[in-house]
């Protein structure tokens, strides 16, 4: 029970920020496997994860640099959490017989975007 309910929204952001992680790795994985994609091809999906550990390079420029209609934080939240809707949705409207590496670049927008 959430007892100061000004704390309620940080479930849903929290799950929000949370899921493009399980989705670009494992996940993903199994999707191809399950496509037939070479498992070569599967095994370099894993620097999809590539963002996540180098996030430390655009942290400072995205601290330098804050869009000004909002504040700071908000305003790259909201731009980030777009990049996501946007980018997970295209993601979904391809298969891997279309072109595993549409699949790859869009997984790695989302995990740029997400880290």
């Amino acid at each position: 029970m959430i007892k100061r309910w000004s704390l309620s929204y940080l479930l849903p952001l929290g799950f929000a920020s949370g899921l493009p992680l399980a989705l670009t790795s494992g996940t993903l994985q199994a999707w191809l496997t399950k496509a037939d994609v070479d498992l070569k091809q599967i095994g370099l999906f894993a620097l999809v994860g590539l963002p996540y550990t180098l996030k430390f390079l655009w942290a400072p420029w995205m601290d330098a640099y804050a869009p000004s209609w909002l504040d700071r934080r908000r305003s790259w939240m909201l731009i980030c959490q777009l990049a996501l809707m946007v980018g997970m949705v295209v993601m979904a409207g391809w298969t891997p017989a279309q072109g595993a590496l549409w699949i790859a670049t869009l997984a790695l927008f989302v995990a740029f975007a997400s880290a």
